[in-house]
């Protein structure tokens, strides 16, 4: 960033009273903790400008307005609430010359030595809605040095030569202005500070269990312990994927657990954009099911989204910034109603149609169990929604309506979808033996805008009628493409792989939909391929791009014609990634080469050359279910997470993740993933459970696969016993038992003495056809064995061969058990909705452990600090991650920033510093307990080379303008001196000798109207 050169007189008034206030501030003691409400309009404690006053109890910094507070911190934690608008910068200087500047769309870090401005790190994209509030954390400890906005890390950096203490700042460059609330500011260094808001620190208990000698705790920072989202792995329950019309920079994406993101840089970088959306669902309430998303063509600030199960509309007029819900009409006649797809009639904003999916809470494999659909119309823009059509019943799903745009009376809706049942199909106990177990409608016509409908399916040629996806050709509103499929089971799988007969396909019309032609069939020998996406690029209608869970597919023609241009075998997506299903794709409307995938299970990917090769483009977006979550006992950085999105490897502490399913032709892919875990022993080899194992001596580089005995569907748990790592069990489950409070299926236990080179199904018959959920090994016998499965939690003495119960525990499932490391006689297990238990005899009586603790709860983790066994951490899937400091007897919520509390898999660092957590519906969550990100940890946001400041597009609707942030490079750095801390203290000192000069700072404005 450039800054105009101060004169020497000028910036010699700067040094005398900088060093005046730093005198000033060592005559008194270093403030252990400092408040400010900013209720003293006269701000006695602050030397400010007339622009820097307080209103209505906040601090308010109008154009040229700065107050500065003088002290003498050195390792702080400072926290306050912000507002921005305007055309300018607003600036927060801290110790003796760290700047953190916002102009409303960028943070920039710097510091300011003398008149040397030095640039920390990129600059980080974050845009925040004109005067909304938002939370900023600033923690320096040592050469640490975290930067936190609304609790997603912006910079977390090691600086190798930390600056002299100071004391903090707040200024305004340009024609902005910004509001600063609840302010407070602790020193790091004091252990003894009043803090205001409840801490997670050490506490005794006179009636904990006895316990043993061990060191103090590691946790002896004071400051409120506060998750960090790591915006990853990738994954999810993605849907839609979208661009705004009138600035194709911007882009959406939804998820049914985190809901909708935002990228205002082309689909690099994402940030969540519910405001006004509020979580609804998911095992603790938290997640946010938006399915589906579409930009109103006549105003790109108009969108419309509408969630999974909880029938809820909502409209944007802002972009995407505010959401509103409008649903008037709108009943759920049964017990669940999901919107699919919305589409907005070409001649007005006014005219809207909403479809969507009817449920009856049935017992049954929901990929089977037949739904009904429904088709809503607006025509005041959602006031009021009218009922079009309703299958009822059974019938089917809808998701896709085009409108001819050259007769609008006629409507297409596409019906069906690969993961649910349908009008028509064999009955339920037929399903996994019958050779065409397929039902459907296909597709609904209507010629008389909506009034009636009629079918088009195999009597016109459409031969499978799960239509997934429904394009109409940009050029001629006649051709239409539809993409089908099914999850095909056992069965018809075989028979489809052998006769390469399935009717799964892509299928074209040429005549309105009256007759229909398959142009893609399924790969020969894939009889469970299914494709579910189909898209015509916009600025070249011969341009066509197709999806299945198997292939990207292309078309030069308009579709006649295609080629495979990824995957087969084994499948596609980013190095080291698998696509999922492709449940939406988008062509970039600039470059029918650049095409981006929302996929189902598997992440956002991006291809840049026609899709012949992807990249991730997910960074900051994650709605993953994760199943298991490990770090390398070495390296805290270094974690590693597999689950219904893949398997991901961090090196820096979940700042960026790499794909790791680096998978040879011949090895199998499969759709889940079950626990991952780093060899004790040596940490370069993991584990990964599947329907079977695979193992990788180098980080994932490459795989050896290994079938296991009587282990289904996948091998969800893998322990390592403690004493002896060559020794390894593992359990069986499905990975929606793993990351649902619901039992869905899994059975079985197997062990491995030889460092899992062979395997031994050790399953009792207590639990032979349940689910096992968690395994405790003992810590000095590894034949000691504990199994919490759906039947209860069992105990074997002899590496498996026989199992006992324990009468004192309630009947019912038990989903994790667990071990003090120092105490073998110390037992912990949760009984699911009942309870969380402890034994201290080894299992021979039980008392229920209630204090701190949600009733009823679902606990799925349970780990300990390593180097203090009292504490230990445990995980339920409905209220989050508590901590207990007394050996388990207490416990408190340490859920500060964990925006999704259904938490499914702990691990812990081995220096006890830091705990990761695996949730259902928002990837991985980091918690540095000693409030220092672990060596290696980058910035969160963005690891992508990011666009130049004047090609940044803001989400204002009529105005693309920002400040631009002009960084000094070595050439210019001697013509350009000044740093931001001089202004602020060089103003300071000018009004104290009654000067009037002000040092301002370049400022670039770019303005564009809507294209």
């Amino acid at each position: 960033m450039k800054f105009p050169r101060i004169p020497f007189l000028f910036y010699l008034c700067f040094l005398i009273f900088f060093l005046g206030l730093g005198q000033t501030s060592l005559t008194h003691a270093q403030a252990p903790y400092f408040e400010e409400l900013f209720n003293d309009p006269a701000l006695s404690e602050w030397n400010h400008s007339e622009a820097a006053y307080v209103l209505d109890g906040e601090l308010v910094l109008d154009e040229g307005g700065f107050a500065h507070h003088s002290d003498n911190w050195s390792n702080l934690n400072l926290s306050f609430r912000a507002t921005f608008a305007g055309e300018g910068e607003l600036i927060i200087q801290y110790k003796s010359g760290y700047l953190l500047l916002y102009n409303g769309e960028r943070f920039l870090l710097q510091q300011a030595i003398g008149d040397t401005v030095t640039e920390l790190a990129p600059s980080t994209l974050y845009p925040i809605p004109p005067g909304e509030w938002f939370q900023v954390e600033v923690i320096v400890e040592g050469k640490s040095h975290l930067v936190q906005i609304n609790q997603d890390n912006i910079f977390a950096e090691i600086l190798p030569d930390p600056l002299p203490p100071g004391g903090i700042a707040f200024e305004i460059v340009g024609e902005a202005t910004a509001r600063i609330d609840d302010l407070s500011v602790v020193n790091l260094e004091i252990t003894d500070q009043p803090d205001p808001t409840p801490s997670v620190t050490e506490t005794s208990n006179p009636e904990s269990p006895t316990q043993e000698d061990s060191p103090p705790s590691t946790v002896t920072n004071q400051t409120p312990l506060s998750w960090v989202r790591t915006g990853g792995p990738p994954g999810g329950l993605g849907y839609d994927i979208r661009y705004n019309f009138g600035n194709p920079d911007i882009w959406y994406v939804t998820d049914n657990y985190a809901g909708l993101h935002i990228s205002y840089d082309n689909g690099l970088t994402w940030q969540q954009g519910n405001q006004g959306i509020p979580p609804q669902s998911g095992p603790s309430g938290d997640a946010i099911p938006v399915f589906c998303l579409t930009v109103d063509p006549h105003n790109p600030q108009i969108l419309w989204a509408g969630t999974d199960m909880t029938g809820h509309i909502y409209k944007s007029t802002d972009g995407g910034k505010s959401w509103v819900q409008k649903e008037n009409g709108v009943e759920i006649e049964y017990e669940a109603l999901t919107f699919r797809g919305f589409t907005v009639d070409p001649r007005t904003s006014n005219i809207v149609y909403a479809m969507g999916e009817t449920t009856r809470h049935e017992q049954g494999d929901a990929v089977w169990i037949p739904k009904g659909g429904v088709v809503y119309k607006t025509t005041d823009g959602g006031e009021n929604w009218t009922l079009i059509w309703d299958g009822d019943i059974p019938s089917s799903l809808t998701r896709y309506l085009w409108v001819n745009p050259e007769d609008t009376d006629i409507l297409y809706v596409s019906t069906g979808i690969f993961d649910r049942g349908a009008v028509g199909q064999v009955s339920l106990d037929q399903i996994g033996t019958s050779l065409d177990p397929f039902g459907g409608l296909g597709i609904l016509k209507s010629s008389d805008g909506g009034e009636t409908w009629r079918t088009l399916g195999k009597e016109q040629g459409l031969n499978h009628l799960y239509v997934g996806s429904l394009f109409m050709d940009p050029e001629d509103p006649d051709i239409l493409l539809a993409a089908t499929g099914h999850n095909t089971p056992e069965a018809a799988f075989e028979h489809y792989s052998k006769t390469n007969s399935s009717p799964i396909g892509v299928y074209r019309t040429t005549d309105g939909g009256e007759s229909w032609t398959r142009v893609i069939a399924p790969l020969p020998g894939a009889g469970g391929e299914v494709f579910t996406s189909v898209e015509y690029c916009p600025s070249d209608n011969q341009i066509v791009y197709a999806g299945s869970n198997a292939a990207i597919y292309r078309s030069s023609d308009s579709g006649v014609t295609w080629e495979t241009v990824t995957g087969e075998t084994p499948g596609w997506g980013p190095p080291g990634g698998v696509g999922g299903n492709p449940i939406d794709m988008q062509c970039d409307p600039r470059n029918p080469d650049r095409i981006f995938s929302n996929n189902y299970q598997g992440g956002n990917y991006l291809s840049e050359d026609g899709g012949e090769t992807w990249k991730d483009a997910s960074n900051g977006y994650t709605g993953a279910q994760i199943i298991s979550v490990s770090v390398d006992p070495d390296q805290p950085a270094t974690v590693y997470s597999s689950g219904r999105n893949g398997v991901w490897l961090s090196t820096d502490a979940g700042s960026t993740w790499q794909a790791i399913i680096n998978l040879s032709d011949d090895q199998i892919i499969f759709p889940e993933w079950g626990a991952i875990r780093v060899d004790p022993s040596q940490p370069e080899r993991i584990i990964l459970g599947v329907e079977g194992i695979y193992y990788s001596d180098n980080q994932g580089q490459s795989w050896s696969y290994q079938m296991m005995p009587e282990v289904n569907p996948m091998a969800a748990v893998i322990e390592f016993a403690p004493s002896n790592a060559r020794v390894i069990y593992m359990g069986g489950a499905s990975a929606n038992t793993m990351v649902h409070p619901e039992n869905f299926s899994g059975q079985g236990i197997a062990v491995s003495k030889d460092g899992g080179q062979t395997w031994e199904s050790v399953t009792g018959l207590e639990f032979n056809h349940v689910p096992v959920m968690d395994i405790a090994i003992d810590p000095s016998d590894p034949e000691i064995v504990y199994a919490a499965t759906q039947n209860g939690l069992f105990k074997s003495t002899n590496s498996g061969e026989d199992w006992t119960s324990f009468p004192g525990l309630p009947e019912g499932a038990t989903h994790t058990a667990g071990i003090s490391p120092k105490n073998s006689n110390m037992l912990f297990a949760g009984v699911e909705l009942i309870g969380f238990y402890l034994s201290q005899d080894g299992g021979i009586s039980w008392q229920q452990v209630s204090s701190g603790l949600e009733p009823n709860g679902s606990h799925r983790d349970l780990v300990f600090d390593p180097s203090n066994p009292q504490i230990s951490y445990l995980a339920d899937l409905f209220s989050g991650v508590y901590r207990s400091t007394d050996g388990g007897m207490s416990w408190e919520k340490i859920n500060n920033g964990l925006s999704t509390r259904a938490v499914t898999s702990l691990s812990i660092s081995s220096d006890g510093q830091h705990l990761y957590a695996g949730t259902n519906g928002e990837g991985v969550f980091r918690l540095d307990l000693n409030g220092i990100p672990p060596a290696g940890s980058l910035n969160t946001t963005s690891d992508h080379d990011e666009p130049a400041a004047e090609e940044t597009s803001s989400p204002d609707d009529s105005i693309d303008s920002h400040v631009k942030l002009i960084t000094p490079t070595t050439e210019d750095s001697t013509d350009q001196p000044t740093s931001p801390s001089s202004s602020i203290y060089a103003r300071i000192s000018l009004l104290l000798l009654g000067g009037g000069v002000t040092a301002w700072y370049l400022i670039s404005r770019k303005q564009k109207g809507n294209e």
